[in-house]
C-alpha cells in the first residue's frame, strides 16, 4: 500500500469526497448493493482503509454473516476499527496484512476492491483473491480506469493522471484491471460512472476445472 495514505488516515474520510469529486459515497453504495453475497455469508473488504464500506457490507450478509477487512496501514485500519467498536459490530473483523498475503480461513463468497486494487500490483492481488474465493463467487471492483469513447473523457483522464500521485494510485495497473476482470471472470459487466473518473466491474469466479 502506498506510503502517503499512512499521513492521509486522519483526514481521508472528509478528503475522500474532495478527491473523488463528489463521487465517494456513490461508488461505496453501487459496490456493496452489487456484490453478490448471501445472507450468513462471507466478504473480504480488500483495501478497506478506515472502513467507510464496512457498515454497508454488513447488511448484506446480515447478523449471521461475516466482514472481513484488510488492509496494510495502521493509521487507517485504527479509524476502521472506531468504527467497528463504535457500531458494536461483532461480526466484523479488521487485519492488517498484505493483499498478497491474506488468508481468510475458509473460502469467501465475495470480495470488494474500493479504489485499492490500482494502489497495488492488480495482477498479483487478483491472482491471490481468487485463491481463497469460492466458485462462483463474487468480485467487485470500483477503481479510476482511463476512460474512452467520450470526446471529455481525455480532460477526465488528464485530472486522474494528476490525482493519482496524491492518491497512491497508478493509470498504467489501473488499465490491467479491466483486462484481468474479462480474463479470468465470468459475467463481467463494467459501468462507467462519474463522467468516466471512475469504472465499476463486477463478474464471478468460475468453477474449478471450468
Amino acid at each position: 500500500m502506498h506510503p502517503r495514505y499512512r499521513h492521509a488516515a486522519a483526514i481521508y474520510d472528509k478528503a475522500f469526497p474532495f478527491f473523488s469529486f463528489g463521487a465517494g459515497p456513490k461508488i461505496h453504495e453501487i459496490v456493496a448493493r452489487t456484490v453478490a453475497v448471501p445472507e450468513g455469508g462471507t466478504v473480504v473488504d480488500v483495501g478497506c482503509g478506515t472502513g467507510l464500506m464496512l457498515s454497508m457490507l454488513r447488511e448484506r450478509v446480515g447478523p449471521s454473516g461475516r466482514v472481513i477487512g484488510i488492509d496494510l496501514t495502521e493509521p487507517m485500519l485504527d479509524r476502521a476499527r472506531q468504527r467497528v467498536s463504535h457500531g458494536g459490530w461483532k461480526n466484523v473483523e479488521l487485519r492488517c496484512e498484505d493483499m498478497t498475503e491474506f488468508d481468510p480461513g475458509a473460502e469467501a463468497d465475495a470480495a470488494v476492491f474500493v479504489l485499492s486494487l490500482s494502489a497495488a500490483e492488480p495482477a498479483e492481488v487478483f491472482h491471490h483473491t481468487l485463491g481463497y474465493l469460492r466458485p462462483g463467487g463474487s468480485v467487485v471492483i470500483a477503481d479510476g480506469i482511463p476512460a474512452r469513447g467520450r470526446w471529455y473523457h481525455p480532460a477526465i483522464n488528464a485530472y486522474a493522471r494528476f490525482r493519482a500521485p496524491l492518491v497512491g494510485s497508478d493509470l498504467g495497473r489501473a488499465r490491467a484491471i479491466e483486462r484481468l476482470a474479462h480474463e479470468h471472470l465470468e459475467d463481467v459487466r463494467t459501468s462507467v460512472i462519474w463522467a468516466g473518473l471512475y469504472t465499476i466491474i463486477s463478474g464471478r469466479v468460475p468453477n474449478k476445472g471450468g
